[in-house]
């Protein structure tokens, strides 16, 4: 593959996290919040009561920053910590109204804008961005991949052959 394919598949790389990095600095500027923390409170929302190692493998994050950013949310208000048996180290973590009420004023972790484009897409677009997302995801992973990823639908297998006309999405 030549070395400019590989340039500019990282430079489209670092301008998403340039893009996320700043909607990231917006939330927390204006709701004092992260968005790993965002993420997490979503979770636990939408689960229920939950496990900590539960929801770390659901926000695909590690536990020591799962249970950091427990301790944060509980000492906030926003959810609460409950042992479910006489073992100490079983806790499920759940959302409190208060919890319940940032999130309904809370903003997405990603931006608007994004999501409207995105809600725009024909499903075929989505779903190649997605498969596309996940070749990405494998390819920067470990070593091993964890596990095959499907082929896109048939008629999706085949890239546009301009590229550009990709602009349009």
């Amino acid at each position: 593959m030549p070395e400019t394919v590989s340039m500019q598949i990282m430079m489209r790389l670092r301008q998403i996290i340039q893009g996320l990095s700043k909607h990231s600095k917006y939330i927390q500027e204006n709701y004092k919040v992260t968005v790993p923390q965002l993420i997490c409170l979503r979770a636990i929302y939408e689960h229920g009561p939950i496990s900590l190692g539960a929801l770390t493998k659901i926000v695909f994050l590690n536990n020591s920053t799962v249970t950091g950013i427990a301790d944060r949310l509980e000492k906030r208000g926003l959810i609460q910590r409950n042992r479910i048996s006489r073992d100490r180290r079983q806790v499920h973590v759940e959302i409190t109204r208060e919890g319940i009420a940032f999130i309904q004023q809370a903003p997405t972790p990603l931006q608007d804008r994004f999501l409207q484009r995105l809600n725009a897409l024909d499903p075929d677009k989505i779903t190649m961005i997605l498969w596309c997302l996940e070749m990405l995801v494998d390819m920067l992973g470990p070593e091993k991949p964890a596990a095959k990823i499907p082929a896109p639908p048939g008629h999706l297998a085949q890239p546009p052959e301009d590229i550009s006309s990709m602009d349009n999405i």
